[in-house]
């Protein structure tokens, strides 16, 4: 086996940001989501009278896209802060919040496929369909370059990565909305 080629020294990252441990980012954002969709849709019961399968995908849906948003925000400024600001390399503990971000897009998709292919919802333009298609790309693209990447550090390729997302998920909150 061989050592991968670097550019330069990496520093040591001690999975710390300031006095925040990042050993646990994976649970944390697991737990966040859980409680978040849990929230979105007891929100979406309490807004109505009659209450449907329906209204509550869609507002969890809605509502799931701009938390994703934030969430690929905050992991976009964590892979600054850990790329450029401390000059490290991926840790398996950020490798595995970006896969939990994957997962994450890939449940908003699957409310979106749900309520257009089952409910027959349809976006406010149909290009939205376009845009939730890449953001199921763009996660696995960079975390291909990031696994084989012989020079390192890599974590650039996560920057791009959450930059790049972040900016397809601003895309399909406008064109999703209807009206």
């Amino acid at each position: 086996m061989t050592t991968p080629r670097q550019t330069s020294k990496i520093a040591a990252f001690d999975d710390k940001l300031g006095f925040i441990p990042l050993r646990r980012l994976d649970a944390a954002l697991i737990v966040s989501i859980v409680i978040f969709i849990v929230a979105a849709a007891l929100m979406a019961l309490q807004q109505t009278a009659t209450p449907s399968i329906y209204l509550v995908l869609i507002v969890v849906h809605n509502h799931l896209g701009r938390f994703a948003l934030f969430l690929a925000t905050m992991m976009f400024i964590l892979a600054l802060y850990i790329g450029l600001a401390r000059h490290a390399d991926v840790t398996p503990y950020f490798r595995r919040g970006v896969y939990i971000m994957v997962g994450l897009i890939v449940l908003e998709s699957l409310f979106g496929g749900v309520l257009y292919v089952v409910m027959g919802a349809r976006p406010g333009d149909e290009v939205h369909l376009i845009y939730g298609a890449g953001t199921i790309l763009a996660l696995p693209f960079f975390i291909f370059v990031e696994r084989t990447a012989t020079r390192r550090p890599a974590m650039g390729s996560y920057m791009w990565g959450f930059g790049l997302l972040a900016g397809i998920i601003i895309r399909c909150i406008m064109t999703g909305s209807m009206g």
